[in-house]
């Protein structure tokens, strides 16, 4: 069985573009590699969502016989920069692309983090980058800042990754850390406030709101959850649903939180406002969170807006970047669906952070994942290449068997990689 599961998945990974182009019809690339990364870079510029990139790819660019790097991480975040660091410390090459879009991006401090509670997080991602400049400058490389991937090919064994600035690169691996982000609600006020007294984590943030005033603003029974998480910071809060509650509603609590009407509203005496908000508007002009007042208006004629110091927010989250639409990724709702290793529907494609569906969003989850991304990177990485230097010769003094040779060669490749899941274990991983 351990043969015929590793013969399969290897069949399947040579396999992946040979499938592609009997599915969809290919078209040669021009014959001028400038002209063509300007054709490519262009119409995925102009439509990236729904162009095919998989047209782009000609059969005789399958297998390049160089490769610009080991791995292509698509991201700067925690689990970007956690990856770069990472795979420099097993001497793989890595470019890494920053478009600078972070799903907490006006969030003013990092909290949370050893060793980096209170920190700017535009600091935070400074150092880090300044630290593997300075430890790995022959491994660790960055695209120009802002540069956006907007393409990435698979080949037969690795990938072509193209960006907004023209430029193209092939990779045997590529790491996704490109992120969420949050669908606020489309009301006056909302967007300026989010990261500045709006957020989503009570560990990240709630901790500034203590013995504060509080609204949390969402489904009920999401709601529910988010007030009792933040109930030992704070006793004055304030729910708003966002509207009228529905039976539906009413059930999904109950489902959820048995007997929630009489423990929320008697026992621990948390208003239940069933309004929607109509803004929220910055009652200070001091930036800090210790100065943080807002006044929320809601709508069904309430004359007086709830003030408050903070509000922890429930909404709906959507990928940053539409590559996994592009790639046609295997999704689990709004998230990308990956492996225990991180790896995505394509084989050699990881994804990483919050983008994934592993149920975990912090700056710990998103080092971790990284990490065992490249863990499991690494070790393919260095299966695939000792299987491509086993000389024609060898193979034939096996007895000329390459499927059987092959086969002991993967025998040896699972017990590495029990090895590597033993490893991960013993750190609680």
């Amino acid at each position: 069985m351990v043969y015929l599961k590793s013969s399969f998945w290897r069949f399947c990974l040579l396999c992946l573009p040979l499938s592609s182009a009997l599915i969809i019809p290919q078209s040669v690339l021009a014959e001028d590699a400038e002209d063509t990364v300007s054709d490519v870079t262009r119409q995925l510029e102009t439509n990236e969502v729904e162009f095919n990139i998989t047209d782009y790819t000609s059969p005789g660019e399958w297998e390049p016989t160089a490769w610009d790097y080991d791995v292509a991480i698509v991201g700067g975040g925690p689990a970007g920069l956690a990856a770069s660091m990472s795979l420099a410390r097993v001497a793989r090459t890595s470019i890494l692309y920053d478009s600078q879009e972070y799903r907490n991006g006006q969030t003013r401090y990092m909290h949370d983090v050893l060793g980096q509670d209170g920190e700017v997080p535009l600091k935070f991602r400074a150092a880090v980058r300044k630290q593997i400049d300075e430890l790995y400058p022959d491994y660790s490389f960055w695209a120009t800042r802002k540069t956006k991937v907007i393409g990435i090919i698979p080949l037969e064994k690795g990938f072509r990754v193209y960006d907004d600035k023209g430029g193209t690169v092939t990779a045997k691996r590529v790491i996704m850390a490109t992120g969420i982000k949050d669908v606020l609600p489309n009301k006056p006020g909302f967007a300026e406030a989010f990261g500045r007294g709006v957020f989503w984590c009570p560990w990240c943030d709630g901790h500034d709101y203590k013995d504060r005033k509080m609204v949390v603003y969402g489904k009920l029974a999401s709601a529910i959850g988010s007030a009792l998480n933040v109930r030992k910071l704070t006793t004055d809060i304030t729910i708003v649903t966002g509207g009228p509650l529905t039976k539906e509603d009413k059930d999904a609590a109950e489902a959820r939180w048995p007997g929630w009407e009489t423990v929320i509203k008697n026992t621990y005496k948390i208003p239940i406002r069933e309004n929607e908000i109509t803004k929220v508007e910055r009652t200070t002009t001091k930036m800090e969170p210790k100065d943080d007042e807002y006044r929320v208006h809601l709508n069904g004629g309430s004359p007086n807006p709830i003030v408050t110091n903070g509000m922890l927010i429930s909404v709906p989250t959507t990928q940053t970047s539409s590559l996994h639409k592009q790639l046609r990724l295997e999704m689990d709702g709004s998230s990308v669906k990956v492996k225990k290793n991180m790896e995505s529907s394509i084989n050699g494609l990881y994804v990483v952070g919050d983008a994934n569906n592993d149920g975990s969003t912090n700056a710990y989850h998103a080092m971790w994942s990284a990490k065992r991304a490249v863990v499991s990177a690494h070790v393919s990485m260095s299966k695939q290449e000792y299987l491509d230097a086993v000389p024609t010769a060898m193979v034939a003094a096996a007895g000329g068997d390459e499927d059987f040779y092959r086969l002991q060669i993967q025998d040896l490749e699972f017990q590495v990689g029990d090895d590597v899941e033993q490893m991960f274990k013993a750190l609680g991983g």
